[in-house]
């Protein structure tokens, strides 16, 4: 039998050793994972440092863009704790005055992926795995990644012991071994503490620890041991998953193919179109002319937008009452936010395509 899981990751073996039925629902049922608050106001802490800005439309883009650069669409529930989380941050002056500081301080060079094949001790015919990692940010300085760092945030304390066993540092330890011929001599792991205000929303706790990590070959050599057996495992789960079905799958395949092709041939086209609407406005200004009729299909046109400079009095009462909105809002939000805690939700399904790259 084909093997369901193809590569692996250290999100991977972290669910499906700690959280199986949440893997089981991942990976072979195509559920979309459930993000919490908590992971929720991860990632907008992270497009903050990253991207460099506040601006609330650029860090919802950003989000909405999975691991292929493919947009998704976000839904209510996740986009109402993106704007609580950014809220919550920029808010905050003094955690991010700092934020910047340790932008540049600690994370010069932003998210790296890489794929690479590690060679593992024969185990039932598993003799090298296709790893792939997203490590937070390697260091710029040197091209060999013999240090990098690993973000956190979270309430549960980090101490040093408790980095010094974090499996994901020497996972991504071994990759980088892989990929170079060298272990890494040390790894960080930066932990931005956070916590819970009176609303339950999750707010930055205006410190930053670091840990220094050393890497050592010998808890390398025991995770690379080990991660043919779990390679196995997966299969195997997926097996007996497969076997507690009891449904049978008859699908048209020419048909999914034939849509894959055809959304190929959109994003293509979609590109190209944009590409040459940059062309033609060029060509149409230089040659002056307004409108331009295409007897067969259509004109190009220009629009114009009509825009104000409002004097203080006015831009003074509508920013008040956008305040007050806000406001009522908030009382609103926290509202339906305690609702949802004690309620099961209404799910709607809708078939979705994503087309890998």
């Amino acid at each position: 039998m084909e093997r369901k899981i193809k590569s692996i990751s250290w999100s991977k073996i972290h669910s499906f050793e700690n959280y199986k039925q949440q893997f089981i629902k991942q990976y072979f049922e195509w559920e979309k994972f459930y993000e919490t608050k908590e992971v929720i106001f991860w990632k907008v802490l992270w497009a903050i440092i990253e991207l460099n800005t506040f601006e609330t439309d650029e860090i919802i883009t950003h989000l909405s863009k999975d691991r292929n650069g493919d947009y998704q669409e976000i839904e209510e529930r996740v986009l109402k704790l993106i704007h609580t989380s950014i809220e919550k941050i920029a808010e905050d002056t003094w955690f991010c005055d700092n934020l910047m500081k340790w932008q540049f301080d600690l994370f010069p060079q932003y998210e790296e992926y890489i794929q690479s094949f590690v060679q593992t001790s024969l185990v039932e015919w598993v003799w090298s795995i296709c790893c792939l990692w997203f490590i937070d940010n390697s260091s710029a300085i040197d091209e060999n990644l013999q240090s990098f760092r690993e973000f956190k945030t979270g309430k549960t304390p980090w101490t040093q012991e408790r980095a010094n066993e974090h499996g994901q540092l020497y996972f991504y330890a071994m990759l980088i071994e892989s990929k170079t011929g060298q272990l890494p001599k040390k790894a960080y792991l930066d932990w931005i503490i956070t916590t819970e205000n009176e609303n339950g929303e999750i707010v930055p706790h205006w410190d930053i620890q670091t840990f220094e990590v050393e890497i050592k070959k010998e808890k390398v050599e025991t995770l690379k041991k080990k991660l043919p057996i779990i390679f196995n495992q997966m299969q195997e789960e997926y097996e007996k998953w497969l076997d507690s079905q009891e449904w049978q799958i008859n699908l048209n395949i020419e048909n999914i193919e034939e849509y894959a092709a055809l959304q190929r041939s959109i994003n293509m086209a979609q590109e190209r179109q944009k590409e040459l609407k940059q062309e033609i406005d060029q060509d149409l200004q230089k040659n002056k002319v307004e409108n331009y009729k295409l007897k067969w299909a259509g004109s190009f046109f220009y629009t114009q937008r009509k825009k104000w400079d409002y004097p203080e009095e006015i831009t003074t009462k509508e920013a008040k009452i956008t305040e007050e909105t806000k406001e009522k809002m908030k009382t609103v939000d926290q509202l339906k936010v305690k609702y949802e805690e004690k309620h099961e939700p209404q799910t709607t399904t809708s078939l979705s395509f994503r087309l890998w790259k």
